[in-house]
């Protein structure tokens, strides 16, 4: 087997490592996706299917040619790839969707080079010009996707730890302080809401002025008390659903620096 072979099978070998592990699977696709406050890109989805379609649109020529136009050809899916790769670490993060795309699109160019080669290799020494040339592209392939992966690990590491931080800031209720907020007119406030201290002195006065102090008070101190548990539960949930998330983020970035 030639070097070129060897490198173009290492280079899938190393994506195929990170496409199959497990913690690349779409674990967001859980409750644990509303978490995070992200900024969101607009129009992705859109972007993100301009780009495979001029991928396909790349990739999807005929082995026929002679072998200068394969070169020039498979040189062109390498900067679609290069373009998509630069745009979806823009944010210096590599969501799961993202990394799935771009390895899924990875491995058919290396297919892709793999085949090309196959066909050079007949005539190596009137094609040794363009193995050269198909030498570099898997040469910075393999870079390209070795940046990539740097640049997404500390994406993740700084995921994990805005995601470890926001479970520490997360407090579990007090049942007394819960039935408190309740009693004067806060209990959106004790379940996460914003704090509107206008309302709640109207709300405490208009008790007053109507003379329903009593009845009011009653049933804001037992619909604090009979919410409590489920509040506590959610709450729970989303500081474990933080941790769980610090826990991922934190692997998938070991797992691309380890492919780097």
């Amino acid at each position: 087997m030639s070097f070129l072979k060897s490198a173009i099978n290492q280079v899938g070998r190393d994506m195929g490592k990170v496409v199959s592990n497990q913690i690349f699977q779409d674990n967001h696709s859980s409750p644990y996706r509303s978490v995070g406050q992200h900024t969101v890109r607009l129009n992705n989805s859109t972007k993100q299917s301009n780009l495979k379609s001029d991928f396909d649109k790349a990739i999807n020529f005929q082995m026929g040619h002679r072998p200068i136009t394969l070169i020039a050809k498979i040189s062109g899916v390498y900067t679609v790839i290069k373009n998509e790769a630069n745009y979806y670490v823009s944010d210096g993060y590599l969501d799961t969707k993202e990394s799935e795309s771009l390895f899924e699109m990875l491995n058919r160019l290396n297919m892709k080079i793999d085949d090309i080669c196959d066909v050079l290799e007949l005539d190596s020494k009137g094609n040794e010009k363009e193995i050269n040339q198909l030498t570099i592209l898997v040469e910075k392939t393999n870079i390209l996707f070795k940046n990539t992966l740097e640049i997404s690990a500390k994406g993740c590491f700084q995921r994990q730890k805005e995601h470890e931080i926001e479970a520490l800031q997360i407090k579990k209720p007090e049942l007394l302080s819960f039935i408190g907020y309740h009693l004067i007119w806060m209990g959106k406030y004790a379940r996460g809401s914003k704090k509107s201290i206008t309302n709640t002195i109207l709300a405490n006065i208009a008790d007053v002025i109507t003379c329903t102090f009593p009845l009011t008070r009653t049933y804001l101190f037992l619909k604090g008390l009979f919410t409590f548990s489920g509040e506590k539960k959610r709450i729970i949930t989303i500081k474990n659903a933080h941790m769980r998330l610090a826990e991922l983020e934190g692997k998938r970035a070991e797992t691309y620096l380890n492919m780097a």
